[in-house]
């Protein structure tokens, strides 16, 4: 009962370490949603250079691995261009932003796959800007098609950013391990920090769920 109660005690710290969590990954969903749809919009652009310069940077962002670029954007980079100290904070936010953004690009372009041909070519007859496009045609189609996989893609974030705790992020892992030094505990903290992480990520799942079934009602009804 003792190691239970224990274990209850470091749950303050430890959500602590996972608001951090949620504001990286949240911030770095955002970030690599934003730059998918810049990628996507190069790849489809019509010019080579462009389209092929995109097509490496995914594929070396699917490539590497995640601790590699952290390691890369906090050690190297800084040394390369003398910028002194960085935040780990924000060269974690780009880390899983940048990495995320290579595999949302091809999620999304799977998806555009899926969609009719000759939509955007309809929409821009009928004078519609690439932005109104894409915001009027083809966005409202894609969420639906694409939501299980962006969620996962999520999923995916958070269940790498502990890496970032290389790089003295006090996230949710983090916080673990320092509970882990003070109570000389190694079990308890990390059993607490496991079910954080599950809940944080069943949250995620049952929000898309949410998500996916409303977007899917709101197309039939048009």
């Amino acid at each position: 009962m003792d190691y239970f109660v224990r274990i209850v005690e470091t749950v303050p710290l430890l959500l602590d370490g996972l608001a951090m969590t949620v504001a990286i990954c949240g911030l770095a969903t955002v970030f690599a949603a934003a730059a998918s749809i810049l990628i996507l919009t190069a790849r489809r652009s019509g010019r080579r250079w462009l389209a092929g310069a995109v097509i490496a940077y995914v594929t070396l962002m699917r490539g590497l691995p995640i601790v590699i670029l952290v390691f890369l954007l906090y050690f190297g980079l800084p040394a390369l261009l003398d910028l002194g100290r960085v935040s780990a904070f924000w060269i974690g936010v780009v880390a899983l932003g940048m990495n995320g953004a290579a595999f949302l690009s091809e999620v999304l372009r799977g998806a555009i796959a899926r969609l009719p041909s000759g939509q955007a070519e309809s929409a821009r007859a009928l004078g519609l800007s690439r932005l109104q496009t894409w915001r009027l045609v083809l966005v409202p189609q894609l969420l639906p098609v694409a939501l299980p996989a962006l969620a996962g893609e999520v999923g995916f974030l958070v269940k790498a950013s502990p890496v970032l705790s290389l790089i003295t992020v006090v996230d949710l892992t983090r916080r673990s391990q320092q509970v882990t030094m003070q109570t000389f505990d190694p079990l308890g903290p990390l059993i607490a920090a496991a079910f954080l992480y599950f809940l944080l990520l069943g949250s995620t799942a049952w929000a898309s769920r949410v998500l996916e079934r409303k977007l899917s009602a709101g197309i039939e009804a048009r």
